[in-house]
C-alpha cells in the first residue's frame, strides 16, 4: 500500500510540474520592460496543494516553475522562484489543512498564500531595478493580479474535484491518519 501511494505521489508531481511548467512557459504574458510575465501556474500549484497534499504542491511548484523560467530566459530567477513558490505552497498548506473543519478560513487561503510570492519576488526586482522601486512596484502589482486570479481558479477547481471521491487526495489520507 505504501508503494502505491509512493508512486501515485511521484505521478501526480510529474503531472502537475508538467502542467505548471506549459501555463507558465507558454501560456505567459510578459510584463511591460522585460520584467517578468504573468502566468497562471499559482492556480495549479495552490490547487496541488489543496487537492493532494502539501508536498506535491511544494514539489511540483518548484520543478515546474523553475523549468518554465530556465525556459524563459530569466535563470537568475530561479532561486527567487523556488523561494516564492515553495513558500506560497507552504503557508496555504499550514493555514488550509490547521482550519479544515473551517470552511471560510480554510477557503481564506487561497487568497493569503500569494501575499508570500509576491513578497518573495520583491527583492529580485528591487536587484536588478538598482534599488529605484520602479520596476518592483509595477512587476508586484501584475503579481498581485496573477495570485488573485490563480487564487479564484484553484478556489473554484478544488470545489469542484472535492466532489470527485478519488483513492489518493489530501482530505482521504488526512481522514485515514
Amino acid at each position: 500500500m505504501k508503494t502505491r501511494i509512493l508512486i501515485l505521489k511521484i505521478c501526480f508531481i510529474a503531472l502537475f510540474s508538467a502542467l505548471i511548467f506549459v501555463s507558465a512557459a507558454f501560456l505567459a504574458i510578459p510584463y511591460a520592460g522585460g520584467a517578468g510575465y504573468f502566468n497562471l501556474s499559482d492556480a495549479l500549484i495552490l490547487f496541488a496543494s489543496a487537492y493532494l497534499g502539501p508536498e506535491i504542491g511544494i514539489i511540483s511548484g518548484i520543478i515546474g516553475s523553475s523549468l518554465s523560467d530556465l525556459y524563459a530566459g530569466f535563470a537568475n530567477c530561479i532561486p527567487f522562484t523556488i523561494l516564492a513558490k515553495s513558500l506560497e505552497a507552504i503557508v496555504f498548506s499550514l493555514i488550509f489543512f490547521i482550519f479544515r473543519k473551517r470552511k471560510y478560513i480554510k477557503h481564506i487561503s487561497f487568497f493569503i498564500a500569494p501575499l508570500f510570492m509576491v513578497a518573495s519576488y520583491i527583492p529580485y526586482y528591487l536587484l536588478y531595478d538598482n534599488g529605484q522601486g520602479v520596476l518592483a512596484l509595477i512587476s508586484s502589482c501584475y503579481d498581485l493580479l496573477q495570485g488573485t486570479l490563480g487564487a479564484i481558479i484553484a478556489l473554484s477547481l478544488y470545489l469542484v474535484f472535492i466532489k470527485i471521491k478519488l483513492p489518493y487526495t489530501s482530505s482521504n489520507i488526512l481522514n485515514k491518519r
